[in-house]
């Protein structure tokens, strides 16, 4: 956030509206993973205007995303999805195979949090198959949480932990421990589901050593289920 803030200062100092609206997004999305939410939103809206006027159509999208995100953070699911679902539609006119798989797998993630498993899988299937073509490894990573995700809410437990385990694999390749450690935290939800839960502690206690190598906010959250089971 340091950093950004520097970022922001220097693009207002230079009055350049590019630089600023790159500069406010950054930001945003630094205070947004500190939950510094109400920061956050007031960023993002003034980033969205700038991208809209500089007729930026990736930044617009990635604003949304970012909106999006926000909107999940405060229980607004349907918010989110409608955000995400403008990121989408931008991209397809837009974007990159990249950019708009990226967001196929996130419109495919807000139908999951909203029980609409179906929908979730036959977005996320989509997405994973360009991003297998591209060879990206941390967005397949993350479409395989949400494919994991749908099946651990439609009860088959056996394909959920293959696929967080593959999106486990594919973070760790990548080196990307905070998603590594929420993808143990679901795969201990699945074994929570099962009943096993030694498995289940076994995951949540790997997940919490990386969250407090990273400081992570997440740590004391996941230190409480600890506690609790």
């Amino acid at each position: 956030m340091a950093v950004q803030h520097t970022a922001h200062t220097a693009a207002l100092r230079h009055a350049d509206p590019v630089l600023e609206a790159h500069g406010v997004r950054g930001l945003a999305r630094a205070e947004g993973r500190l939950n510094l939410h109400d920061e956050a939103a007031v960023h993002l809206a003034r980033a969205l205007d700038l991208f809209t006027g500089l007729g930026d159509d990736a930044g617009r999208a990635s604003v949304h995303r970012s909106l999006a995100w926000e909107a999940e953070q405060r229980g607004d699911l349907h918010g989110a999805l409608r955000h995400d679902q403008l990121a989408l539609d931008v991209l397809r006119a837009t974007g990159s195979p990249a950019a708009r798989a990226s967001a196929l797998n996130a419109v495919g993630w807000s139908h999951a949090t909203l029980g609409e498993y179906r929908q979730a899988l036959d977005h996320c299937s989509e997405a994973l198959a360009t991003l297998e073509e591209l060879g990206d490894q941390v967005g397949q990573a993350a479409t395989w949480d949400s494919i994991a995700y749908a099946h651990h809410h439609l009860g088959d437990h056996p394909r959920a932990l293959a696929g967080y385990r593959r999106a486990l694999a594919l973070y760790k390749e990548a080196g990307v421990p905070a998603e590594e450690a929420g993808s143990l935290v679901r795969i201990g939800d699945v074994h929570r589901a099962t009943g096993d839960h030694e498995a289940a502690r076994a995951a949540w206690e790997s997940a919490l050593a990386r969250y407090t190598e990273l400081s992570h906010p997440d740590a004391d959250r996941i230190r409480a289920r600890l506690a609790e089971s």
